[in-house]
C-alpha cells in the first residue's frame, strides 16, 4: 500500500510499476508530466489503494499500520486492511477474468472497505471474516466451485451478493438459500431483477415460503406482478388463494395438499381456521419428503405448537387433568410435534407430561418405527430434548437393541450432508446430557467412522464437523481415547471463559448497553424489578419518559439504555435513533421478553456486540442468527423461559464487574450468581436451566467451525 524511506512513510505512486530511481530522475529533470504519461495515468483499482490510505489514517498516522490498542491485534488488523486486500487485488488482476468481471469485483471490494470506519475499524474479526470470504468467492469463481463456497456460508454470501450475481450459479444459490432465508432472497430482488433468472428465483422462493411471499402481494409491487404472470402450477395456486381469501388465509401453508389434489382451496382455507385441524394438516404435509411450502410449514408449526404449550405451561400449578386437558385428544404424532417445535419455551414438567402421553398412545409401535412415521422430522431435536429431560432411556427401551443402535448411528451420521450446521449442533448439544455408556460408545464409534469416511472423500466440511465432535469424547470413560485425543488436538474447541474488560468499551471509553423490553403480560413487573436492582450509590437513573438511561457514578463509565415496556415501539425507536445519530454500537445487548419477540431483538444486533443475553434458548437458528450478526458475542441463554429472578441479579453482577474494570469471567460470575440465588429455591431451580457462554456447546461449535472454514479458504 505504501513505501517507506527510513522512517518516513511515502504514499505509493498511483502507478505501482514505476521504481523510485525513475521517479527521482523524472523529478530532477522536471518532467512531471512525463512521469504521469509513463504510469499511464492510474491503475484501474486506484480507488482501492486510496481507501487503504483512508483506513491507514483512522488511527491518526499514515504508517502502513493500524493501531487498535493491542500490539498483536494491531498486527492482525494491518494484515487484514493491507496484506489481505492486496491479495484480493492481485487475484482480481489475473488474466483469467475479463475486464467486466474485474470492475465488478473491485467495486464490491471497495463497497465493503467503506464499511471500515472510525468506529468500526477496531472490530477486526468482522472484517477478517468479510475479506477472507471475498477472497474465497473470487477463488471459487476461478476454480469452478463457487456454489459450494456460497452455500457453506449463506449469511456472508448474502452480504457480498453483488460480486457473483452474474455468475452461472447465482440462481442455484438463491434458490437453495431460500430454504433458510426467503425474506432476504425477496429483499435482494432489486439487485438481480435484470438477470434472466429473476422470475425463476421468485417462483421457487414463493413455492418454498408462500407465507413470506404474500407480504409482497400489493398492487404494483414488482414481485407480485411477476408472480401473477407465472405459468408455474404451484405459483398459480398461491395467487388464487390471495385473490379469493386475501393474506389472512392459512391456505398458503397447505400449498402441497392443494397442488397435489388432496384439498381444494376452499377446504384448505376452512381447515386453516381451526387450530387443531390446521396443526394436523401441517403435520401430515411435513412428514413427506420435500413438500411445497416447507419453510412456511416450519414457521407455522412453531407458532401453533407454542400456542398450546403456553397454555400448558401457564397451568403448571394445576392438576394434570386440568393442565393437559387441551391436548388429551391429540395423537402421538401431534404430541411429538408440540414437543419438538416448542423447544424455546417448554417447561420440564410440560415436556414430561407430553412425553408420557405420547408413549401411551404409541401402544405396541416402537419408537424407531414411530420416528419413521413422522418422516424423521426433527428427530435429532427430539433425542436431544429427551436426553436433556431424562427421557432418552425410556424412549430407547420402546425398541429392540438393534433399532436402538441403528437410531443412534443415524443420529450422529451424515451431518455434513446438510447445508447448515443445525443437525451437527443438535448432536453437540445432546452430548452433554447423555450419560448412558452404551449410547456413548455407539456415538463414539459413529463419529470416528464418519471422520475417516470424510477424510477419504476429501470433504473438508465433513472433516471439520466430525473433528470438532471428536472433542466431546476426550476424557470420557468410554474406552481408549488416544485416537480422539490426537484428532481433538487438530480441531480443538477454544475456551470462551471470559470477555476482556477492554473489549466492552468503545474508543470513547464508554460501555453501552441496549436492553429491549416488550409489552407482554409480565413486561411491567420485569422492568420494575430490573430498575430496583440499580438502586445504590454506584448508579444513577435518567428517566426520559419512554426510556431510561442507567449510568455508573463510580469506576468506569457504563451507560445502560432500556425502553419502558409500555413503550415497546416508540421507546425502542428512540433509543435506536440515539445510537444511530451518534454512531454508537451496543457492547452489551439484552432481550427481555418472550421467545416470539426474540427475532426482533436479534435482528438489531450489531457486529461489535460482545455479550448478548437471550431469555430463552431458541435452538440452533437463534444462536446461529446471533453469531451471524455478532461473531464474537458471548451468548447467555436458557433451556427454558428466562425469569427476572435470575436475569436481574445476573445483569447487576455483570454491570458492576464491568464498572469496576474487571473482565467478565463467566465461571466465577456463575459461582457468584449461584451463591446469590441459593436462598431463593424457585429462582435457583430456574437458574440451573441457564447456559453460560463457556458451556454453550452449540455456540462454541458454530464459532469454531466458522474459524476452521475461514482458514481452509
Amino acid at each position: 500500500m505504501s513505501i517507506r524511506i527510513h522512517s518516513t512513510p511515502i504514499k505509493r505512486w498511483p502507478g505501482r510499476g514505476i521504481c523510485l530511481a525513475t521517479l527521482l530522475l523524472l523529478l530532477i529533470s522536471g518532467s512531471v508530466q512525463a512521469a504521469r504519461d509513463s504510469t499511464n495515468i492510474r491503475r484501474a483499482d486506484y480507488y482501492i489503494d486510496d481507501d487503504q490510505e483512508r483506513i491507514d489514517m483512522l488511527d491518526g498516522v499514515l504508517d502502513h499500520r493500524v493501531d487498535v490498542g493491542d500490539l498483536a491485534e494491531s498486527v492482525h488488523a494491518s494484515k487484514i486492511y493491507f496484506d489481505l486486500i492486496d491479495s484480493i487485488q492481485r487475484l482480481i488482476d489475473r488474466p483469467v477474468f475479463d475486464e467486466g468481471r474485474k470492475k465488478l469485483f473491485r467495486d464490491h471490494v471497495y463497497l465493503q472497505m467503506r464499511k471500515v470506519t472510525y468506529r468500526s475499524f477496531t472490530n477486526i474479526k468482522r472484517f477478517d471474516n468479510q475479506f477472507h470470504f471475498i477472497l474465497s468467492e473470487i477463488n471459487g469463481i476461478q476454480q469452478g466451485n463457487l456454489l459450494q463456497r456460497l452455500v457453506g456460508n449463506i449469511p456472508q454470501a448474502f452480504n457480498t451478493f453483488g460480486i457473483f450475481k452474474n455468475e452461472s450459479c447465482a440462481d442455484s444459490f438463491l434458490i437453495e438459500a431460500a430454504a433458510y432465508r426467503p425474506d432476504v432472497v425477496f429483499k435482494l430482488y432489486d439487485s438481480y431483477y435484470k438477470n434472466s433468472y429473476a422470475a425463476h428465483v421468485l417462483e421457487e422462493t414463493a413455492k418454498t415460503a408462500p407465507v413470506t411471499a404474500k407480504r409482497y402481494f400489493n398492487k404494483g409491487d414488482p414481485i407480485y406482478e411477476i408472480l401473477k404472470k407465472s405459468n408455474d402450477t404451484a405459483v398459480k395456486v398461491i395467487v388464487q388463494i390471495m385473490t379469493r381469501y386475501t393474506r389472512r388465509s392459512n391456505a398458503f401453508t397447505l400449498l402441497d395438499d392443494i397442488v397435489h389434489g388432496s384439498l381444494t382451496i376452499e377446504k384448505a382455507d376452512a381447515i386453516g381456521r381451526s387450530p387443531q385441524k390446521y396443526l394436523k394438516a401441517m403435520l401430515q404435509i411435513r412428514s413427506r419428503p420435500n413438500p411445497l411450502g416447507v419453510h412456511s410449514i416450519e414457521s407455522e408449526l412453531e407458532v401453533y405448537s407454542l400456542k398450546f404449550i403456553r397454555v400448558i405451561n401457564d397451568l403448571h400449578n394445576e392438576k394434570d387433568a386440568v393442565r393437559f386437558a387441551s391436548i388429551e385428544n391429540f395423537s402421538a404424532e401431534e404430541l411429538y410435534t408440540l414437543m419438538v417445535y416448542s423447544e424455546e419455551e417448554i417447561f420440564t414438567s410440560s415436556f414430561n407430561g407430553l412425553f408420557d402421553r405420547m408413549m401411551v398412545k404409541l401402544g405396541p409401535v416402537s419408537g424407531f418405527e414411530f420416528l419413521q412415521k413422522v418422516g424423521d422430522n426433527r428427530f435429532r431435536t427430539f433425542i436431544k430434548m429427551s436426553a436433556g429431560f431424562g427421557k432418552l432411556r425410556p424412549f430407547l427401551q420402546s425398541m429392540t437393541p438393534l433399532y436402538q443402535q441403528l437410531l443412534m448411528i443415524k443420529f450422529a451420521s451424515g451431518l455434513s450432508d446438510y447445508r447448515d450446521l443445525s443437525q451437527a449442533v443438535e448432536v453437540a448439544d445432546a452430548f452433554g446430557s447423555i450419560t448412558d455408556t452404551l449410547v456413548l460408545k455407539i456415538l463414539r464409534s459413529t463419529v470416528k467412522i464418519e471422520y475417516i469416511k470424510r477424510m477419504t472423500l476429501h470433504d473438508a466440511r465433513g472433516v471439520a464437523i466430525y473433528g470438532l465432535l471428536s472433542n466431546l469424547f476426550v476424557d470420557r470413560n468410554i474406552g481408549s481415547s488416544d485416537w480422539f485425543a490426537s484428532v481433538a488436538q487438530q480441531y480443538s474447541l477454544p475456551s470462551f471463559d471470559k470477555v476482556s474488560n477492554e473489549l466492552l468499551f468503545d474508543r470513547d471509553n464508554i460501555d453501552r448497553w441496549l436492553i429491549y423490553f416488550y409489552d407482554d403480560e409480565d413486561g411491567d413487573m420485569s422492568f420494575t424489578s430490573f430498575m430496583k436492582s440499580f438502586v445504590d450509590s454506584n448508579w444513577q437513573v435518567i428517566d426520559s419518559g419512554i426510556y431510561v438511561i442507567i449510568q455508573s457514578t463510580h469506576g468506569r463509565e457504563v451507560q445502560i439504555y432500556a425502553n419502558k415496556p409500555k413503550h415497546e415501539y416508540d421507546g425502542q425507536e428512540k433509543l435506536e435513533n440515539i445510537f444511530a445519530d451518534n454512531g454508537f454500537e451496543p457492547n452489551v445487548m439484552v432481550h427481555r421478553g418472550h421467545s416470539y419477540y426474540a427475532f426482533k431483538t436479534i435482528e438489531k444486533l450489531k457486529d461489535n456486540t460482545q455479550i448478548f443475553v437471550l431469555g430463552s434458548c431458541g435452538g440452533y437458528h437463534n444462536i446461529s442468527g446471533i453469531i451471524e450478526r455478532a461473531p464474537d458475542a458471548s451468548i447467555i441463554s436458557s433451556k427454558q423461559i428466562g425469569t427476572m429472578f435470575v436475569n436481574n441479579p445476573m445483569l447487576k453482577i455483570m454491570a458492576d464487574r464491568i464498572r469496576e474494570g474487571q473482565d467478565v469471567d463467566w465461571p466465577s460470575m456463575w459461582s457468584e450468581l449461584a451463591v446469590a440465588l441459593k436462598d431463593n429455591p424457585k429462582a435457583y431451580e430456574r437458574f440451573q436451566d441457564y447456559i453460560p457462554p463457556h458451556k454453550n456447546l452449540g455456540a462454541i461449535f458454530i464459532k469454531t467451525y466458522n474459524r476452521l472454514m475461514q482458514e481452509a479458504n
